[in-house]
């Protein structure tokens, strides 16, 4: 489960994975959902939003993770893990969205 606060281009959201492959992409405000996204073939364990909130990362049992824009759910980039390693992500909040590959993965 990730937490984007609002900026002044977009509103705070919720960002959840799930064991139906998915991630869920929730309106903080009241808990409504705005969007699932697709992209894995076995249940999402970990996910990340990058503080701009334009870009999202999500691990999965299929030993990908997959980097994406978060608005129109298009891969950045996929990259494959070990199974099972990657719990728990973030983003380095001192690197700019357009440097993606510089993005920190923590077990």
């Amino acid at each position: 489960v990730s937490v984007e606060n609002a900026t002044d281009n977009r509103s705070s959201f919720l960002l959840t994975g799930s064991l139906d492959e998915t991630v869920k992409l929730w309106k903080s405000d009241g808990l409504d959902l705005d969007r699932t996204n697709t992209g894995h073939f076995l249940g999402v364990v970990s996910d990340a939003a990058h503080p701009s909130g334009y870009v999202a990362a999500s691990a999965s049992l299929d030993s990908f993770v997959r980097v994406f824009e978060v608005g129109s759910n298009s891969t950045i980039v996929t990259l494959e893990a070990p199974p099972s390693e990657v719990l728990k992500m973030r983003f380095n909040p001192e690197v700019q969205a357009t440097e993606l590959l510089c993005f920190g993965i923590s077990k």
